[in-house]
């Protein structure tokens, strides 16, 4: 235990100044009277010696009731300890009590804390005793853990333990505010068609915006209500502006007195916080909105379909193919070299007995003609629900092989050198007709080559009115047709001139040859269903070979035997009717070919008025109004083909259609939803109302309402600090324990039934701190400030004045002279103290001064 000088006896000059800071150094007169359990500095009990030391002392002689500053305090019916009188730190609230007291032994206080009373010794015994959690030793029940005591009185325990409100409801509201996000991120993207459905959601996110902005700006009035106490401590205001710092947080009016502004800058600044916090509860839940959006997602479609040529290889129109009762189709027409044939289903083709092709399936014929009219792909009926689904779009990707013409530009400008393209490249076309040149928009060659479906003289039914042997090449291949297109491109601005004799016509046209050659080609292309409405993209085309790897000699006839002159190089390359099944492929490709190729051929005479033969002007190869071809014209000479080539899965019935998720087997009219070994990966898109989360909105809503509080409470645990890690409130028993100084008795109140205040009262400076009530029970402090006239403020007498007096002292409001000579007289004159921050640590009065 820690040895101090014996305390002087009463008979002495009592000097409170000596006797507390001299002999206690580490002690500080003017904090808040701490409970003990609570208090940053030691608590102690003390004896005075009156015998045999220092001789006996007057018995009207009477010491101050305790005020937690380590003053006297008489107990009325002599000491319990021979020779000593007790003095005590005692509890914040009983600083006023009365003379005569108790004993402290088992005395609870308004804190329901004990105060420490032990037996201290004898005299000439060490005349302090320290309890436990302040650094003495353990009580006479037994020693107390170290860790313990260490763990409890360290900073951070008090802190935690006297303001859990404060740091609870902050980590609280940070909870809710992630909550908030988590439940908002589980409801992005959901489908919201049920009304009901989004007004509980609605409700239910503002209701976490709320227990989130409660818990936050609860957290934010705790450290409000610590900084007010700070605040009133190191400031002198006029009432009405303590007033307003009181009332802040519930008067927004308030906020407007300049004082409070500018003396209180802290706790102005907490209170406009707290008002403002309720801008989340309004901000955070409209992160939260019901839109239409897309949505999409990766599935599989059932009846998606792609094109399989390899199907006509073992076509045989003998032996109908049904599906569903409904037989599939192929693409070409052919005759027999036997009549009535039948029955020969199963007799393999020879040089006697073979079919050949002899035309195009009206089918095909159909599904061509209607896609080159309209310029598109023909979707079939019904084809986004069978595909997608009810209530779905959808997109996917197939691929196969198929015909398709590859295109080089021979040359371009505008005059092209006919001759030379004609010996060079083989060109048929009278380019130099062409404009600016010639009068011509158009010229098309494409049947040069062609197959002629008359290859003899047949009965009726397509046999051949001849005897075996046939000719060599009775219904061979030969070759494709070449396409040889020449037009005029239009490269001016504005309407193109109408004949030769506008000016700009020299410049406004340049002549371009184009020559194209049908090959076998990889398509990769998308399809997508958006509602009944079908469009296709072609992502990719590889070119393989040729169809028929030929060269066709025009100036040559072939004179074997057919009405098919065609003679081509080398022959080794025709395709058979003998090799059936190459044969039969091979067949569907001239007749996908075929019919795109019979609305190509012709011209179009341009100026001095047009004049077009043949069918391109029925498609949208040609500019209707103008006569001229549409730009990009070979580009869409391609995508005309290949729109007729996508058009055939609109009629399920061609064999060649197949299931895209088993291209070897037949589709037909078969519905396969359902089957899952059809099912085909895609991408299910729908527009819907959808709950849509804005993250970034609500976490800086939130960032900013998290942080504000995090420096509210920072803020707020530094005036904890400040004030002795003592909670401190508003409450009314709060403000009447602050007010019960006498020297407030008069101020000119006024006896009204409403609680009116006079004017002048409201403009009286006050502060807050240590106040010594002269009189019969004044303290060492009060005597020092009493003159001729009892209880009257005259001054401050001079330190160690050898009059006592009886009396009380308080801690609560006064006018700023009134603490400040209950300060200097008590515990005696000194440098001023320097200015505390809001943010300091620091407790109240290691460095602190009224301003």
């Amino acid at each position: 235990m820690e040895q101090h000088a014996p305390a002087r006896g009463q008979s002495e000059i009592y000097d409170p100044y000596l006797q507390h800071v001299e002999q206690n150094v580490g002690w500080d007169p003017v904090a808040a009277t701490p409970d003990n359990v609570y208090s940053p500095h030691r608590s102690r009990g003390a004896f005075e010696s009156v015998s045999p030391l220092h001789g006996d002392t007057p018995a009207a002689a009477g010491t101050p009731s305790s005020v937690g500053l380590g003053i006297a305090s008489a107990d009325g019916g002599g000491a319990q300890f021979p020779g000593y009188q007790y003095i005590a730190a005692r509890d914040s609230f009983q600083q006023d009590s009365p003379p005569k007291t108790p004993p402290l032994a088992d005395d609870s206080s308004k804190s329901n804390l004990k105060a420490h009373e032990y037996d201290l010794g004898t005299s000439g015994a060490a005349p302090y005793y320290y309890p436990p959690q302040y650094g003495g030793s353990g009580p006479p029940g037994g020693p107390r853990s170290t860790r313990f005591a260490s763990l409890t009185g360290s900073t951070p325990w008090k802190m935690i333990v006297s303001a859990w409100p404060m740091y609870g409801m902050f980590f609280l509201g940070f909870a809710f505010a992630v909550g908030h996000h988590i439940f908002y991120s589980k409801l992005d993207g959901r489908p919201a068609d049920d009304q009901k459905h989004q007004i509980q959601m609605m409700r239910f996110g503002g209701l976490l915006s709320y227990a989130a902005k409660a818990s936050l700006v609860g957290a934010v009035v705790f450290a409000y209500r610590q900084q007010i106490w700070v605040t009133v401590i190191s400031n002198v205001l006029r009432l009405r502006t303590i007033d307003s710092v009181f009332a802040a947080v519930d008067e927004p009016l308030t906020l407007f007195n300049w004082e409070f502004l500018k003396k209180a800058r802290v706790a102005a600044c907490l209170a406009v916080l707290a008002w403002l916090f309720p801008l989340t509860v309004i901000l955070t839940p409209a992160t939260l909105t019901v839109s239409r959006i897309t949505e999409s997602k990766d599935d599989h479609c059932y009846n998606v379909r792609t094109l399989n040529f390899e199907q006509e290889r073992d076509k045989n129109w003998r032996r109908p193919e049904r599906i569903n009762n409904f037989r599939g189709v192929s693409l070409s027409l052919y005759n027999s070299t036997v009549q009535n044939s039948a029955g020969l289903v199963d007799v393999p083709f020879n040089e006697t007995f073979f079919d050949y092709w002899t035309g195009i399936s009206p089918m095909v014929d159909l599904v061509a003609s209607q896609s080159a009219l309209t310029g598109s792909v023909i979707p079939g009926p019904n084809v986004a629900l069978d595909t997608c689904g009810a209530g779905w779009n959808c997109s996917y990707t197939i691929s196969f092989k198929a015909p398709g013409y590859k295109c080089e530009e021979l040359a371009k400008g505008p005059k092209l050198d006919e001759k030379g393209l004609m010996s060079q490249k083989g060109s048929p076309l009278h380019v130099g007709e062409l404009a600016p040149n010639g009068n011509y928009s158009y010229l098309a060659e494409t049947q040069l080559g062609e197959y002629y479906p008359n290859q003899v003289e047949v009965f009726a039914g397509g046999a051949p009115n001849m005897t075996p042997p046939y000719p060599k090449n009775l219904g061979a291949f030969r070759t494709e047709p070449v396409l040889w297109i020449g037009h005029a491109e239009f490269t001016g601005h504005g309407n193109p001139p109408e004949n030769k004799g506008v000016e700009g016509w020299d410049t406004a046209f340049q002549a371009v040859l184009t020559r194209c050659e049908h090959y076998l080609v990889d398509y990769t292309v998308q399809f997508n269903h958006t509602f009944s409405t079908q469009s296709t993209t072609v992502l990719k085309r590889d070119y393989l070979r040729p169809i028929i790897d030929t060269t066709f000699l025009k100036d040559k006839n072939a004179e074997d035997g057919t009405k098919d002159n065609i003679t081509a190089t080398p022959e080794s390359n025709y395709v058979f009717p003998i090799d059936y099944q190459n044969y039969r492929e091979v067949a569907a490709y001239h007749s996908l070919g075929f019919s795109m190729r019979r609305y190509l051929p012709g011209y179009i005479q341009y100026a001095p008025f047009a004049m077009p033969d043949g069918d391109v002007t029925k498609t949208g190869l040609i500019d209707r109004e103008t006569y001229l071809p549409v730009p990009n014209l070979i580009d869409q000479i391609r995508d005309f083909y290949e729109n007729m080539t996508l058009s055939l899965l609109s009629y399920p019935k061609f064999i060649v259609v197949t299931w895209a998720a088993r291209p070897s087997e037949r589709a037909g009219l078969t519905n396969a939803t359902g089957n899952a070994t059809l099912a085909y990966p895609c991408t299910k898109m729908r527009v819907i109302n959808a709950y849509v989360y804005n993250r970034r909105d609500l976490w800086i809503a939130y960032a900013v309402a998290i942080s504000v509080a995090m420096a509210a409470v920072v803020l707020g645990s530094a005036a904890l600090s400040q004030n002795n890690f003592h909670v401190r409130d508003v409450h009314v028993s709060s403000v009447v324990a602050a007010t019960r100084a006498p020297c407030l008795d008069q101020l000119p109140w006024k006896a009204s039934k409403w609680g009116e205040v006079p004017a002048e009262i409201l403009d009286t400076r006050l502060g807050y701190g240590v106040i010594a009530e002269p009189g019969p029970h004044g303290t060492p402090a009060a005597q020092f400030m009493t003159g001729s006239a009892g209880g009257a403020w005259t001054g401050m007498g001079a330190v160690g004045s050898p009059v006592v007096v009886g009396g009380k002292v308080y801690y609560g409001f006064a006018p700023k002279e009134v603490l400040e000579h209950t300060r200097v007289a008590t515990f005696g004159p000194g440098k001023p103290r320097s200015r505390t921050s809001a943010w300091s640590f620091r407790r109240w009065g290691e460095d602190f001064h009224y301003k």
